[in-house]
């Protein structure tokens, strides 16, 4: 991810600004439409652009007028915006049409959708979402709203910044009126009028009378003077901390009902900005911990002010999830003293009983605490200083969120059954005894961040949002549970530990660290048969069997998960039999092709489910999920459909809208859509799931590097190999960064590039990549026939470029790699027809027409095993 905070550079002094605010502030008295070369475009209801029609002129600003407007195609209402441009400034106008291209690919749910983007008459326009609300100044005027109310939308836009910043732009003019509060409860970020690529700007000059407030320009002075930052007021080049600058101002406004920094002029408030004079704002119930976050993000120096907008967000949550536990102490101690004083013994009695719940919440404060953050942080520091700061904010908001799920749960569980008796009390205890499973495997991954390494601190956020959530707890404690073996301490004790290394392994995993992981796996398996620990013991082979899938040892693999799911059997596990049976198959059906073993295993995990009555958890979306994917490969695409369909809203469910496992169920159903030629249904999963897993991770995650992957195979499966090529160049660089450039995975994605490349028709490009895949991938311990493509798509490129001898070379060695002997197989008889095809290129006739005999024969009968 490019980071937009390196590139401050420092603040222009006090009487560079004014100078610069004066000369601005002169050129505004001239409306946009009078300044010398500007034009604005009038556009009446009926006519187009593009393929919109007009609707009605909606509204006009500095950075352009408005229009609503129908568009056909998609049978929906859309914002058209018309962009002020002079007739002198055709770079301007092709860098804002980039800039809104580039604006059209980020998918966030808190920022406004940007559709499309062109040119017209010399103007460049944005057709944009229409949303029906209302901008943060008339939200706050409609209604008297607490700091709380006000903290969660400036969140939720603060979250929409973020992701602008994520996919390397800055927005420049962050103010109340670019933040829209929807009539559907939606936030979101608006008016992109003034974004721009996060990269160098051109350099400028001293800005003089012709600099217009709302310029685009270098030099020039960018957003509005109420909101703007020092660098902005002296001209220099915007960067993401100057948004944090100006979504500090927007809620300091919200929260005070007054500006940060006073001035009855432009030059009065570029003093007040440049010199940091923050104006004391009038007495209200804000805590201090928000106002401290925002002077930091309000400080004239941007190296002063947060790393990021991630950074922000994660200390207001920080600050937010303390005061939820000083509120509940208060109210804990004025509970009590108001019963003993006014209520009698009975009272008292139902005060402590209050007090015992809130006791039971607070238990994780000894898991998760400032201390055990500032330890976490420290460890990321010294492990990966470049990534510590934003992967400790992402890590952080969601170990706050886990904590205060956690704690919620269970004080209400506790109170139900106490003191409202809404429910029995072993219901109660079924709750409390999920909530110590979730928060054994918490302390787990708490005790591998604090000891983090560089390989954790790239998947802190994987491994944090990967923990099961106390929400479904409440569900599960309707299953009948097996009971526990742990009533020994020495054995808690011990399991704590070897979970610990467990969630060890899946970090090296995650990582690619294969060998690594599973010699942790194996320690943990020897371990927990020592002690008779069943359940972790099939937990552990879980995890061998995912390692060696990883690695592409696919039978050992099977065996693993094989024996996960015979050990959970025996010892009454049914949770762990229903998880493992799942995973064993998927592994059989999309490893190895064997889609009916795929089916029998999975009726066993539903069984399993069935018995716990958790046909309705997320384990059985799992399953699901997993079917889907199976019926899919065997070609029933309707009912992949709706198994895929039916993960997705158990996930949504459970987990909200935006977890990234419902980013898994929507890649599945890309999927599916992509196989039945639904292409633009396609897109629209991935796409989601690509902005889901953006916001959960940052730019920089394998997650996000699969959805870039999956929206370049349908852009290549629909023709459009531009549009490809850019999602499936940047999977590939986004692999190399995190796994370095002799990874497996890296090897895969030069294989979509390569295909990508043939599609352009740059045959040379394409050979290039293949090439290198297929040399990586025969240093590395994968599968002969993952080797074996590679050479078949070197061979058939070859064959493409006139060069038949090196064609027959890589193509044999890929036979080579298939053996003679095994299962008929599609990939055997494609690189058989691609050999016979380049025999016959180099007059061999005679063995060119045996080698297609083969080719037909084979295909012949990998169809009838399939069938």
């Amino acid at each position: 991810m490019t980071d937009l905070a390196e590139s401050a550079a420092p603040v222009a002094s006090l009487a560079e600004a004014k100078t610069v605010a004066a000369a601005a502030l002169a050129d505004t008295a001239t409306p946009t439409s009078q300044r010398p070369g500007a034009a604005l475009l009038e556009l009446s209801s009926g006519e187009t652009v593009d393929r919109y029609i007009v609707l009605a002129r909606v509204g006009a600003g500095g950075m352009g007028v408005v229009h609503a407007a129908y568009d056909p195609e998609l049978d929906r209402k859309v914002a058209l915006k018309l962009l002020p441009t002079r007739s002198d400034e055709a770079d301007a106008r092709a860098r804002l049409l980039r800039e809104a291209q580039a604006m059209a690919r980020l998918q966030h749910p808190n920022v406004v959708a940007v559709f499309d983007a062109g040119a017209i008459a010399g103007h460049v326009w944005v057709a944009m979402e229409f949303v029906d609300g209302q901008v943060l100044s008339a939200w706050s005027a409609a209604a008297r709203r607490s700091w709380r109310d006000v903290l969660e939308v400036m969140c939720a836009a603060g979250r929409g910044l973020a992701a602008v910043h994520a996919a390397a732009l800055v927005h420049r003019d962050v103010k109340p009126d670019n933040v829209m509060v929807g009539g559907d409860g939606r936030v979101r970020l608006m008016d992109f009028g003034l974004a721009r690529s996060g990269g160098p700007e051109p350099a400028s000059t001293r800005p003089g009378r012709s600099d217009r407030i709302d310029d685009t320009q270098a030099g020039a002075i960018f957003g509005t003077p109420a909101y703007m930052a020092p660098e902005q007021f002296a001209g220099l080049p915007a960067d993401a901390r100057t948004d944090q600058f100006g979504w500090c101002a927007t809620c300091w406004e919200a929260l005070y009902g007054q500006r940060p920094f006073a001035g009855d002029d432009m030059i009065e408030l570029a003093t007040a900005v440049t010199a940091g004079a923050i104006r004391p704002p009038p007495p209200s119930p804000v805590p201090r911990w928000l106002r401290r976050a925002l002077e930091r993000g309000l400080q004239p120096d941007p190296q002063a002010r947060f790393a990021s907008m991630d950074a922000l967000l994660a200390e207001l949550a920080h600050g937010q999830s303390r005061a939820q536990r000083w509120l509940q102490r208060l109210a804990l101690t004025a509970a009590v003293a108001g019963a003993a004083g006014v209520y009698g013994a009975r009272q008292l009695e139902s005060a402590r009983a209050v007090a015992a719940c809130d006791a039971a919440g607070g238990a994780l404060e000894r898991v998760w605490n400032d201390d055990v953050h500032a330890r976490m942080s420290a460890a990321f520091t010294r492990a990966s200083p470049g990534l510590a700061d934003i992967a400790a904010s992402r890590t952080t908001a969601w170990l706050d969120r886990y904590v205060a799920d956690w704690q919620q749960i269970r004080v209400t569980a506790c109170r139900e059954a106490t003191i409202e008796h809404a429910h029995a009390l072993d219901v109660a205890a079924g709750v409390a005894a999920c909530l110590d499973e979730r928060r054994i495997d918490l302390e787990a991954v708490v005790g591998v961040l604090v000891e983090a390494d560089a390989e954790v601190v790239q998947r802190a956020a994987h491994l944090v949002s990967g923990l099961t959530p106390a929400s479904t707890c409440p569900l599960e404690a309707r299953i009948v549970r097996t009971p526990s073996s742990l009533a020994d301490a020495g054995l808690r004790t011990r399991t704590g530990e070897l979970r610990r290394r467990l969630v060890r392994a899946v970090a090296l995993e995650d990582t690619g660290n294969f060998a690594e992981g599973l010699a942790a796996a194996r320690d943990v398996l020897f371990e927990a048969e020592r002690f008779g620990l069943h359940a972790l013991r099939a937990e552990a082979q879980m995890r061998i069997g995912n390692l060696h899938e990883r690695r592409g040892d696919f039978a050992a693999a099977e065996r693993a998960l094989e024996d996960a799911v015979w050990i959970a059997s025996g010892a009454g596990h049914d949770e762990t039999v229903a998880e493992a049976a799942s995973t064993l198959a998927f592994t059989v059906s999309y490893r190895l092709g064997r889609h009916e073993d795929a089916l029998r295993w999975a009726r066993l995990s539903q069984a399993a489910l069935h018995r716990l009555g958790a046909e309705d958890s997320l384990r059985a979306a799992r399953l699901y999920s997993v079917l889907g994917t199976v019926h899919r490969l065997r070609g029933d695409l309707e009912r992949a459909r709706e198994l895929s369909l039916r993960a997705l809203a158990i996930r949504e469910s459970l987990l909200g809208s935006e977890h990234p496992d419902v980013a898994r169920s929507l890649n599945t159903l890309g999927n599916v859509a992509l196989a039945d030629g639904e292409y633009d249904l396609a897109i629209q999963y991935h796409e989601r799931a690509l902005a889901i897993r953006g916001n959960a991770y940052g730019v920089d995650s394998h997650d996000v590097a699969t959805s870039m992957k999956n929206l370049g195979d349908v852009h290549l499966a629909r023709g459009a190999a531009d549009d490809a090529f850019y999602y499936h160049n940047d999977a590939l660089a986004l692999r190399e960064r995190l796994l370095g450039p002799s990874h497996p995975d890296v090897a895969s994605a030069l294989i979509d590039l390569g295909r990508t490349h043939r599609a352009r028709r740059d045959d040379r490009a394409a050979r290039a990549a293949f090439i290198r895949a297929a040399e990586l991938r025969e240093r590395s311990a994968v599968r002969p026939l993952v080797v074996a493509e590679a050479w078949t798509h070197v061979g058939e490129v070859d064959l493409a470029l006139g060069d038949v001898d090196a064609a027959v070379v890589a193509l044999e060695r890929a036979l080579d790699l298939q053996g003679a002997s095994g299962p008929p197989s599609p990939q055997r008889a494609a690189t058989l027809a691609a050999l016979a095809e380049a025999l016959r290129a180099r007059g061999d006739i005679t063995r060119a027409d045996a080698t297609a005999r083969l080719a037909d024969d084979e295909a012949a009968r990998a169809h009838r095993d399939r069938g």
